[in-house]
């Protein structure tokens, strides 16, 4: 009985995924002790059968994502779900078989060093031409004169707030909002480190595109510390910040673009900030497995993932941008100006920051000193 009652929950977690977006509701399964551990029966099951083994995240997974590869084989590829890059590897690595699996940039150096990947051949991919120059060559992504990742979905971390509340008293936009004394109890940030740590880190003049060093670790922390009396809450939860900023118990947040675009969908004067230091720029997208069972059908897969359909579903109705500039074309003006983008997507990434990998080492020090932060020590 305790199992179904665990199974029951787990599907209820899944229905409100959509809601929640991806990496707040992989943190949320993990704060309710509940896990994906499941989903690897999937997977088996799939590998016995004729359709790509997409690995991907929980909202990623619906026929709209996928049009070429059903007008080629007549149905979806088989689309077991993971709630982070940490468990998608370390799943991989004990043997989870896949063809194709959709992890962020700043991991391709880990997989390919792991021995999971395989090269990816872009003369086989209709749609690469049309993929923005600046995502074809990401740190990490292309070495040896190999391309080891496809760019799929890129967007920004930054502060969503109530422009009938934010006086910017004649000021640029800044990652200043969010140690504004003015407003101290009605800022919001997130709960993971691979946001806010970085977001701080920007703040405070560190070029996060570079390996971060011990200094600069330390040079954070202080920020971490005088802005946690000024917050409402940490949060793991798309949900709760957005209703928070619709009700005005806070008036500022830190968030992803599709905040700021439900928000505004609800008639809620918000505004996706721009800062003046620049935003958190992250991209996430496909690699191929050394061992794909079926690698025409990946190939395929990966192809469809770039046609300007995907783009403009994935634009429209999560507010990310797209890798392919020609997804652009086919949204408007007015609605790519909500979702914090532009009809000329460059002008975006240009002005954003896009972390480097760091080493494994950084990495723990940094999620340690957050946790640190958030717990008061």
């Amino acid at each position: 009985m305790a199992e179904r009652i665990r199974a029951e929950r787990v599907r209820a977690e899944l229905m409100n995924a959509h809601r929640m977006g991806r990496r707040a509701f992989a943190r949320h399964l993990a704060a309710a002790g509940l896990a994906i551990a499941a989903m690897p029966v999937l997977a088996r099951k799939a590998a016995a059968d004729e359709q790509a083994i997409y690995y991907t995240w929980s909202d990623y997974n619906t026929p709209e994502f996928f049009p070429a590869y059903i007008e080629k084989y007549g149905a979806s590829p088989d689309t077991p779900i993971f709630g982070d890059n940490e468990e998608a590897l370390q799943k991989l690595r004990s043997g989870f078989v896949a063809d194709v699996t959709h992890p962020c940039s700043t991991m391709t150096t880990r997989w390919r060093e792991a021995g999971l990947l395989a090269p990816i051949d872009t003369g086989r991919l209709e749609n690469w031409a049309d993929v923005i120059p600046t995502l074809q060559t990401l740190p990490s992504t292309h070495v040896d004169g190999a391309q080891w990742f496809v760019p799929f979905d890129w967007g920004q971390t930054s502060i969503t707030y109530r422009t009938d509340i934010v006086d910017w008293q004649g000021q640029e936009e800044s990652w200043s909002l969010l140690w504004d004394e003015r407003y101290k109890g009605r800022l919001g940030t997130m709960a993971a480190a691979e946001d806010a740590w970085w977001c701080a880190a920007i703040y405070a003049g560190i070029d996060v595109t570079q390996p971060i060093q011990v200094e600069d670790i330390a040079k954070v922390r202080p920020l971490l510390e005088k802005q946690r009396p000024l917050l409402r809450f940490y949060s793991a939860d798309s949900t709760q910040v957005e209703q928070s900023l619709a009700s005005g118990e806070v008036i500022a947040a830190m968030t992803w673009n599709q905040s700021p675009l439900t928000l505004t969908n609800q008639g809620i004067p918000v505004k996706f900030a721009n800062p003046k230091e620049g935003a958190l720029t992250w991209s996430c997208g496909l690699v191929l497995l050394k061992n794909a069972p079926h690698p025409d059908r990946a190939y395929a897969l990966i192809d469809n993932m770039l046609d300007p359909r995907v783009g403009q579903y994935l634009i429209e109705e999560f507010g990310y941008g797209h890798s392919n500039a020609r997804s652009f074309e086919r949204v408007a003006a007015e609605d790519l100006t909500a979702r914090g983008l532009s009809s000329k997507p460059m002008e975006i990434l240009s002005r954003g920051k896009f972390a480097g990998p760091q080493t494994p080492e950084v990495d723990q020090a940094v999620a340690r000193d957050y946790e640190q932060i958030q717990a008061g020590f």
